[in-house]
């Protein structure tokens, strides 16, 4: 099994021990109660398992339960795509939303399950799935995906960053590409091979690039990939909550809200905090006549 996520390249390291680590104990749980094969679970076993105490003896916290449905949905869909296994225990396991956001970032985990998803998907689209996914991870809002062309990548074969043109309401900018995305996209500009620079790499349909039906095109594709791994009927979890994970995961490797908010191409601090779902600001800083001269 950790070969094979190994291979696929959607997770990193630590994600991949994370996951391993909890599907082993998966599996130890069910030797314990006389379940020889992943197939033979019950729902109610793989919820038993998520709500089951940890270690200290506690219940578990609300993001360990989601870290532990996450790590078994990842396991069956790669089960599935073994022929080990047909269906997934979790699928009507419902979760409280991790927050009050309305799209709440992605965890690390959850990005892991939503690329085995996006490439596991068929259909005629699901290159451009892939590709809409990858270069939402670079922090891409929908109607940027729709107008990115080959020429915007810095190089079309071995992509590591990609100029995103900007809206309204966010500044065009350079972003970097994941190791995963920028593995997607280089396979997407080979299937593309004789197109020229201006091909646009996720969408194809009629209406102009960065047109409303263009962008809901888009929105759709996330919707598709957020569906196949089980996340799209969270309360919090929307396509936005794609870049927000990206924007997230930038703040706690380091970079300070100033960055965070050029990432994302926003022009108000508060709106790039209010993304990644943090405070960043304390009471004091807001009270009237404080650092007056």
């Amino acid at each position: 099994m950790t070969r094979r996520w190994a291979a696929d390249g959607a997770h990193s390291e630590q994600t991949m021990l994370r996951m391993t680590e909890t599907a082993q104990r998966f599996a130890g749980r069910l030797t314990a109660i006389g379940i020889g094969a992943f197939a033979d679970v019950r729902p109610e076993t793989a919820q038993a398992f998520v709500s089951a105490r940890t270690i200290k003896g506690r219940p578990p916290e609300l993001a360990t339960r989601h870290a532990r449905r996450t790590a078994l949905r990842t396991l069956y869909r790669t089960l599935r795509s073994l022929r080990l296994a047909d269906g997934d225990p979790t699928l009507d396991l419902d979760l409280p939303p991790r927050g009050e956001l309305v799209a709440r970032p992605l965890t690390d985990d959850e990005i892991t399950l939503c690329r085995a998803s996006a490439q596991l998907r068929p259909g005629r689209r699901a290159s451009t799935r892939c590709v809409a996914w990858a270069l939402g991870e670079a922090t891409a809002v929908s109607s940027e995906i729709t107008a990115i062309t080959v020429a915007d990548l810095d190089d079309p074969l071995n992509p590591t960053w990609v100029r995103l043109p900007g809206t309204r309401r966010h500044d065009p900018r350079t972003a970097a590409l994941t190791h995963w995305g920028a593995a997607v996209i280089a396979h997407r500009v080979r299937d593309l091979a004789g197109c020229g620079p201006q091909t646009l790499l996720a969408y194809g349909g009629r209406a102009p690039a960065g047109d409303a039906k263009a962008q809901a095109s888009v929105c759709n594709a996330l919707r598709h990939v957020l569906d196949a791994a089980g996340l799209a009927a969270e309360p919090d979890v929307r396509p936005a909550s794609l870049r927000h994970w990206a924007g997230r995961t930038a703040h706690d490797t380091g970079t300070p809200i100033e960055g965070v908010a050029r990432l994302l191409g926003h022009r108000s601090l508060d709106a790039a905090a209010e993304d990644i779902a943090l405070t960043w600001r304390t009471p004091t800083d807001t009270t009237p006549g404080r650092n007056r001269a």
